[in-house]
């Protein structure tokens, strides 16, 4: 008897020495946390902001062992039941990457205060929620000036999806991009109206390379796809993407994107999750701390050549000394 109980005995200090040290997913509860991406309304395959966060949420589920979903609803409307659908299910982070988000998040939030909310460029306030706050304005300026560097016409174009703060945003710190390099360069802008419309996107891509545009930037989600459509067709013009990594579309023809690195930003928000360090409030990626930049320009090093480099590269120290300023709307 004694020795059975012996058995026993070490055997219980064996199981609750491998219970102390199994590794837990989700701050010691020992359950994995399950953590959810809803795409703005141009869904994922946009080669932009939704695909750029998607795989920051792979690269979690991988690395940190989290169980991920992502939710595609294909309009506005739709976003505050999907929300409220994953909060039923046990999601405790919900990111959204839509910058049309803003009133449906603080809605939304406030039904669901135990889940963890992230927002993109949006203002929102509140106990669980969290802004990812990326510098577009920045990387606006910079594409600004490359556009009016490589500009043969003079004129030079913008196309936004939906105009809303996060897109002005945008469109003012590009056109200020332009006049830094050219004070008498023409910049023609529109909106689609849309972010997953790129007909349309098309159509205003060819109006504005008939008025004279030779570089146009885009900021619309889906809508832009069209842009890269009408550039195959019109030799002389070349693009510049958006978001995530956009050279490849046309080869030696997309000069750069402007990239929110949000594949980083998204496991950054879900590793601080996981660790306990997820706090409310504003988080700030700009170029300083590399939570946006442009390519490298894989496909037109040589097309741009050396010196224009260069001097983007100096107007990009410019930007993160402060010693160039650039407008954030945000902050008007």
């Amino acid at each position: 008897m004694k020795k059975v109980l012996a058995i026993v005995l070490v055997l219980a200090m064996a199981l609750s020495l491998f219970a102390c040290t199994k590794k837990d997913d989700n701050n010691g509860s020992g359950e994995k946390l399950k953590v959810a991406l809803i795409a703005s309304s141009s869904g994922l395959g946009d080669h932009s902001f939704n695909d750029a966060a998607w795989s920051g949420f792979q690269k979690a589920e991988t690395e940190l062992g989290v169980e991920i979903k992502v939710a595609e609803p294909k309009e506005v409307a739709d976003y505050k039941t999907t929300a409220c659908a994953l909060a039923e299910e046990g999601f405790q982070m919900i990111f959204a990457t839509g910058s049309d988000w803003g009133d449906t998040l603080a809605e939304v939030s406030k039904l669901y205060p135990e889940v963890k909310f992230v927002g993109l460029n949006v203002n929102v306030e509140g106990d669980n929620v969290a802004i990812a706050r990326t510098a577009d304005h920045e990387i606006g300026f910079l594409v600004g000036a490359l556009a009016a560097m490589m500009s043969e016409s003079g004129t030079v174009g913008y196309i936004g999806g939906k105009e809303n703060p996060s897109q002005v945003r945008f469109k003012t710190a590009y056109q200020e991009g332009v006049a830094y390099v050219n004070a008498n360069a023409v910049v023609l802008s529109t909106f689609v109206g849309a972010f997953n419309d790129p007909t349309t996107g098309k159509e205003f891509a060819l109006e504005q390379i008939n008025q004279g545009a030779d570089v146009i930037f885009h900021t619309a989600g889906q809508s832009g796809m069209g842009l890269f459509d009408a550039i195959k067709e019109k030799d002389g013009v070349f693009a510049i993407g958006v978001d995530s990594n956009q050279d490849a579309i046309v080869e030696g023809k997309v000069l750069t994107t402007a990239e929110k690195h949000l594949g980083v930003i998204a496991y950054d928000m879900i590793q601080k999750l996981q660790n306990g360090t997820w706090t409310a409030g504003t988080n700030v990626y700009n170029l300083a701390n590399d939570g946006v930049g442009i390519t490298d320009m894989e496909f037109t090093k040589d097309i741009i050549g050396a010196e224009k480099i260069e001097e983007l590269n100096r107007i990009k120290a410019g930007i993160i000394d402060g010693s160039i300023q650039v407008t954030d709307t945000f902050n008007q």
